[in-house]
């Protein structure tokens, strides 16, 4: 079973390289990505977040069974419209909040055979796919928090 990286550990800080082979080790750890996520009640995992320095991350479907993968996302338009909401993350147990984010996203990326896909996205889908791929430059959600709604000195007190 997969281990999330938890905050402050600098993995987290480090730019994610892109994916390159698309094999049955790949899909293997994508399984396992999920099965972790679902097990943490988590609604996305980037690879970062269990150790791993490569540019995919997972989105679960609500149904803790199915689940998406983008593999080397690259966001190619943000609508003007932004939402400002609660976040919280996998790596930063017990610590939320208020980040602004684009309602409306178009993502270029891989699946899982290495095909290029596009999509649009919006609402929850929109604003876990930007979490996520923030994971994958090094971008915590608290690096663009507004305001910390909950766990402050939890943060506190895990600063260097």
């Amino acid at each position: 079973m997969l281990k999330i990286v938890k905050y402050p550990d600098p993995f987290l800080r480090r730019t994610a390289k892109k994916v390159t082979d698309f094999n049955d080790d790949l899909k293997k750890v994508v399984l396992e990505m999920v099965e972790a996520m679902y097990q943490d009640d988590g609604i996305g995992l980037a690879a970062p977040q269990v150790g791993i320095s490569q540019r995919f991350l997972v989105i679960g479907k609500g149904d803790n069974k199915s689940h998406e993968v983008y593999i080397n996302p690259e966001i190619t338009f943000f609508s003007k419209n932004k939402e400002l909401g609660e976040e919280g993350c996998l790596s930063l147990p017990q610590i939320f909040g208020l980040v602004r984010r684009a309602k409306k996203i178009h993502v270029k990326y891989q699946d899982i055979n290495g095909l290029t896909q596009k999509v649009k996205l919006s609402g929850l889908d929109a604003i876990v796919l930007q979490h996520e791929l923030d994971h994958l430059d090094g971008i915590l959600f608290i690096d663009r928090a507004e305001e910390i709604t909950k766990g402050q000195d939890i943060l506190d007190s895990l600063k260097p």
